[in-house]
């Protein structure tokens, strides 16, 4: 930190072509983690030079994708005494997605414009849609240029036009994704990755403030000289390793596929890295609280878009989401979850509806099947399936311990999922005509009894009803006894 901006000393880089092993082998040859291994000595030497004494390691697609990670991880514990965090795909891509609004505030012009963001790093391609305000998609598919080419690789030798089979390919997979967003077509788009300086340097085109514009018709006829050309002739061409050239083309025909979704004449790439959002964590301690609240905002965001299009009942949501958080924090003391499970509170109470748009039979069954596979802005996989759990339960239904996919959650996570159920059942019961009832509700704890009490002059026994059916796992849970107590000004 030099007066208040983080200034780089040094950049150590060292290639190591892991994703090339993870992709083709599945899994990380004990010879490449040797390398490895050294290669973290020789930087540990140098932090030691430095007098450093915070170190964050992190790992993200080929560590990811391969199946011997967790032997990996364990090896560079033992051998270099270093703990390594396999960033999730949602974790990796909202961290540079966070720098890459950070960016675009910076630009004045820039601030409150629509745009479809995206990084395509080896093994992966994230996108999100930026409203101007907040993000209302987010998804993450597992194929970058690396994957791609190495997926896809061996075809090469049997076609002339291998060209076409990528394109094809690459179609099957973002052809099919539907972009909400309601102003039809995004107007700026924005893009990030390992390839991005090596295109724009091919183009012509030098950073400005940290930042390329590239025009998209450059871009276009770029990818039409190089379809066709063979890996050596684009070496050739444009001075690069046939290495680099095989990642060339994979790279560029994803940023053309991501152009149709824009009606921009330029892709803006700002210069930005995960270990820039990383250090920021790192070196500015209240950026960890703006990390979150813009996680939350643009989680929330995210999951009111998901769930219009399953046509849940926003008013209803809104309510037993203020009611829940209102249980939640007054519960503080007794569920010693963090800020970060009341995110996963809010989720729930927004999708817990989705089950519905498939069948009114099983609505529970199938918004858990929904809620888990869906990819909402900065959540992980196994939050999502918190969520999912949290989502599937009403007043007959509590987590079952005899359920087989249950049991299979880690104690953590199940204990986790009953204290969020226990709350999530009692703010929905208050609901439970989906009518907004009882507009505010106040909590008190007192001795060992919740203490609810609102006001309503309407009919509220269904609501009384559904809280009667919800206390007793409540007490279970958390050992305080609810009580009800609805005022009318009729009276």
């Amino acid at each position: 930190m030099k007066k208040g901006e983080i200034v780089d000393l040094d950049i150590l880089e060292y290639p190591l072509s892991l994703g090339h092993e993870v992709f083709t082998e599945g899994k990380i040859r004990f010879e490449s983690l040797r390398e490895l291994s050294r290669v973290l000595h020789g930087y540990s030497s140098i932090m030691d030079e430095y007098g450093v004494d915070q170190c964050k390691v992190v790992a993200t697609t080929a560590f990811r994708d391969a199946k011997n990670r967790s032997y990996v991880v364990d090896q560079l514990k033992i051998q270099n005494d270093i703990t390594v965090q396999v960033l999730e795909d949602d974790q990796e891509k909202t961290l540079i997605y966070s720098e890459i609004l950070n960016f675009l505030n910076r630009i004045e012009n820039k601030k409150s414009e629509n745009a479809l963001i995206s990084y395509i790093g080896a093994g992966t391609i994230g996108f999100s849609v930026y409203n101007g305000k907040h993000m209302v998609f987010s998804q993450n598919i597992p194929m970058g240029a690396l994957k791609l080419h190495d997926m896809l690789g061996n075809i090469q030798e049997l076609t002339e036009d291998f060209y076409t089979v990528v394109e094809e390919y690459l179609h099957s997979i973002i052809g099919h994704i539907n972009i909400p967003f309601k102003k039809g077509t995004v107007s700026n788009l924005i893009l990030t990755g390992n390839e991005i300086q090596l295109i724009a340097k091919i183009c012509g085109v030098e950073p400005v403030d940290d930042c390329y514009t590239i025009p998209t018709a450059m871009l276009t006829d770029l990818f039409k000289r190089v379809r066709s050309m063979s890996q050596e002739k684009i070496g050739i061409e444009y001075g690069i390793t046939e290495e680099t050239a095989e990642l060339l083309y994979s790279a560029l025909a994803i940023y053309i596929s991501l152009i149709d979704f824009t009606t921009s004449d330029y892709i803006i790439s700002p210069k930005v890295e995960l270990w820039d959002a990383l250090m920021r964590l790192m070196l500015i301690p209240k950026s960890g609280d703006e990390y979150f609240e813009h996680v939350r905002a643009n989680a929330i965001s995210c999951a009111q878009e998901i769930a219009k299009t399953y046509n849940c009942n926003q008013k209803h949501s809104d309510n037993i989401r203020k009611f829940a958080c209102r249980i939640f924090d007054k519960m503080k003391g007794a569920h010693g979850l963090d800020h970060r499970k009341r995110l996963l509170l809010e989720l729930a109470a927004i999708l817990h509806d989705s089950g519905h748009y498939v069948t009114a039979k099983q609505h529970l069954l199938s918004a858990f099947d929904l809620i888990k596979d869906i990819d909402v802005y900065g959540m992980t996989d196994d939050e999502m399936l918190i969520t999912a759990y949290v989502s599937r339960y009403n007043e007959y239904d509590v987590p079952n311990y005899d359920d087989v996919e249950f049991i299979r959650t880690s104690d953590k996570n199940r204990l986790i999922v009953s204290k969020l159920v226990a709350i999530f059942r009692l703010a929905n019961a208050l609901d439970k005509s989906q009518k907004q009832k009882l507009k505010d509700i106040k909590v008190k704890l007192e001795n060992d009894k919740l203490l609810i009490t609102a006001e309503s002059n309407d009919n509220v026994y269904l609501e009384k009803w559904a809280f009667e059916q919800c206390a007793p796992f409540f007490k279970e849970v958390f050992g305080y006894n609810p009580v009800l107590t609805i005022k009318s000004s009729l009276i």
